[in-house]
Order: C-alpha cells, then structure tokens, then sequence
C-alpha cells in the first residue's frame, strides 16, 4: 500500500514533541469547550512545555497546527501549561499530542438546536484505580461533568503545593488519566477536594483551594475573573449550565439557620437568579449543578451540610423558581455516595407546594455508598463503581427531551428516568 505523503507529513509532526526530547508530562486533561475552541492544561516536569500539535481525528490529509502554552506556571512539583485552541471546526473531535503524549477531546456542537450525551458522577478516593473510569470512557461522553472530592485529602492549611499534590495523585492514575485524556472535564469541587470535610468560607485553606483551582483545572471563564470563587456558565447547543461553587462562599457552620444562612452567599446568589431568569427565555433547558442534596427532611440541625441545614434559603429559592414561573430546570448532584433520582414529587418547597424540578444524585465513583437526603421517587442505590449519563434529544422541535441513565462500571443500569421540555416561544416585542 502506497504511503500519503500528508499522511507521513501527520505521523511525523505528531511523534515530533517526542523525538525532540520535550520535558516529561505528568498529566494532562482538557475543558472548556466551545463549538470554536478548547482549553488543554498539562502538567510538565520543567518549566520547557513545548508546543501543543493538533488535529482533526479522522481526517487524514489534515495539515497538524501547532500552539505554543498561553502561560506557564509553577504547580507544586512542575509546571503547568495553559494551552487554548481557536478556530476550531463545531461539532468536531481532535487529536492532540504534546511532550510525545496523546489526548482527545471534541468542540460542542454550533449554537442552535444539538442532541448529545454527558457522563456525571463524583467521590473518588485519591488516585483512584477504579475501573468505573473505564466504564465512563467507553460510552464516549461529549464530556464528564465532574461534581466534585476529585480527591479526600480533606487539606486543611492554606498551602498551594499541597494542593497541586493532591491533583496530581488523582490525575496521574492510570485509568482516571485514560478518561482525562478522551473527553473534556468541566469539574466543580465539593468539601473534600476543597479543603477539610465539611468544608465551607471559613476554610483555612480556602484561598489556596481557589488559586490550585484557578492553575490546574481547564475551565471556563469564571464569573469573579482569576481571583475569587469559582463558579460560571456555558452553553450547549440550547443547554444552559449553571456551575455552582457550594463552599468557598458558604457560611461558617456556626451561622444560625435563618435568613443570614446562605449556601451560595449574596453575590452568588444574585447572578444564580440572573442566569436563570435570562435562561428560562432563551435556552430550552437549564441544567443546576448543585454540589450537595437538595431533597431532604429538615432536620432542625443549623450544622446540616446539605440543604436540609440551609431550609430558609432552599425555601427562598424555591419561591423565586415559583414566582418567576420556572419550569425548564433540573439538578445534578453528587456528594451522597449513591445513584438516586426524584422526577419533582419530592421537591415542593415553594409557597404553593407545586413539583418544582427533577433531581439526579450520580456516585460514587469509588467510595463505600451512603444515602443522604430523600425520599427519592426513583428509590437510592448506594455503592462504588456508578455513574450516570444524561442524553439531550434536541431535534429543533418545540421540546427537548432529557433522559437519566444510572449505571455501574459493570454495565448495569439501577435507575432511568426520562422528561420533556418546552422550548420557550420567541418574544414577539
């Protein structure tokens, strides 16, 4: 068989990094995605990143572009380089090679009407080996939505390095780098990748949390800029994702539960409404992630780390939904070590009592199982080993439909569940 002379032109700029003696990668993992971009952070040994090659996957005439780390910082033990890929085909998926290591990762589709499959789950001990990494890969999710206890270093002083540590034992497993390095990761923590269990603003390591965050993970823009907490947006196809950051802001346990108690803290709370209300018109779904349970029995105990502790604000936000007449919302959360899904009948907490959103609980990747918060219509499934995939059907109709799947690293699926939205009409003004 006859060699392409661009195919050869491919092979060699691929093996170039390699066979140039480039710094050694530890990790690398990518994310922000766009239909026009992508965002590939890489952990090198030295502070000499070399360029980043890449190309669209199976089209083997393609001429492979190069780009060089927008910057280069030290993390802990190495370096770590931001890459960002611009004018990118949508809808596309590309190879990448950098320091002779290869990743994939694809854009999202153009803005418009887009069906497509995300893989959720969260709570994996550090450096986790577990084959549900596996699993996850091998249903080719666009992405997987990280929720959180990347690790459970439960790290308590206000040290950076210790912090890149931890990150760089979860990332360089072998079967969570696999995973990492086949489909992007839009990642949000929770409390024990944060800072210590139970963790919230009063963190000792608070500060050095949210700049490891700001180092290491390839996110997208962040509401505050590169200083302060973590939460933002983006958008898929007619999708909007809402990234909740539930402990840096968080009150101190020792606030009383009552109207000063707050999850989210004010100027949180205020652009979570603001995003809401400008997506319950503009985009046929919404999608909260809500890093702890929200369906719960109130205990009566103001030292709750769920919203079962957090009653008044959960009743406050419950009403603004209500009020303003959202309809197009639903929940992903993690935390609680078990599959579990409620279609709404359990979720009445505005002042009418009406079903105000699904919820989809997705864990845990590793740890022993535990229920928290309930009941659930759908029943819990405790356990490791489970993870859950959320199939958009998005046909340009006027609704979309979701449904949950979740699943074991076996191949069996304990819970579905499926519902329709409608796609808000145009404003006639």
């Amino acid at each position: 068989m006859k060699t392409s002379p661009r195919f050869v032109l491919l092979f060699l700029a691929l093996a170039l990094p390699a066979l140039s003696g480039a710094a050694e990668v530890r990790w690398m993992w990518s994310g922000a995605q766009t239909p026009d971009s992508l965002r590939i952070k890489v952990k090198f040994g030295s502070a000499e990143a070399g360029p980043l090659t890449y190309a669209p996957a199976g089209e083997p005439g393609a001429v492979p572009a190069q780009v060089a780390p927008v910057s280069v910082v030290p993390a802990g033990k190495g370096w770590i380089a931001d890459y960002h890929l611009h004018g990118l085909q949508s809808a596309t998926s590309y190879h990448y090679t950098v320091g002779g290591v290869a990743g994939r990762v694809s854009t999202l589709p153009p803005p418009g009407p887009a069906s497509f499959t995300l893989a959720l789950s969260s709570c994996g001990d550090t450096g986790s080996a577990h084959g549900v990494f596996r699993a996850i890969a091998a249903h080719a999710p666009l992405f997987f939505l990280h929720m959180g206890d990347l690790h459970y270093e439960d790290i308590a002083v206000n040290d950076v390095a210790v912090f890149h540590a931890a990150i760089d034992r979860a990332l360089t497993s072998p079967t969570q780098a696999t995973l990492f390095r086949s489909t992007a990761v839009p990642y949000m923590w929770d409390d024990h990748d944060f800072g210590p269990n139970n963790s919230d603003s009063s963190s000792p390591s608070r500060e050095a949390s949210r700049r490891a965050y700001r180092e290491a993970v390839p996110h997208h823009p962040l509401v505050i800029g590169e200083d302060g907490p973590v939460y933002h947006a983006f958008t898929v196809g007619r999708v909007r994702f809402i990234m909740s950051d539930m402990r840096s802001e968080r009150s101190p346990l020792d606030v009383p539960e009552g109207p000063e108690r707050s999850m989210l803290g004010a100027e949180q709370k205020a652009w979570f409404k603001a995003e809401v209300l400008a997506a319950r018109d503009t985009h046929a779904l919404i999608v909260w992630f809500n890093s702890v349970p929200w369906i719960g029995t109130d205990s009566g105990s103001e030292n709750e780390d769920r919203w079962t502790g957090f009653v008044t604000e959960r009743a406050e936000l419950s009403a603004f939904l209500e009020e303003h007449d959202i309809r197009n919302l639903c929940v992903l959360s993690g935390d609680s070590h078990m599959l579990a899904i409620d279609d709404g009948s359990n979720n009445r907490y505005g002042p009418s009592g009406r079903l105000l959103f699904p919820v989809f609980q997705a864990a845990a990747l590793d740890r022993k199982g535990s229920v928290k918060g309930g009941p659930y219509s759908h029943g819990t499934f405790p356990g490791p080993g489970q993870f859950g995939l959320m199939r958009v059907v998005d046909d340009g109709g006027p609704e979309v439909r979701v449904e949950w799947s979740g699943r074991n690293h076996k191949g069996a699926e304990l819970v579905r569940h499926s519902f329709t939205v409608t796609v808000p009409s145009p404003d006639p003004s």
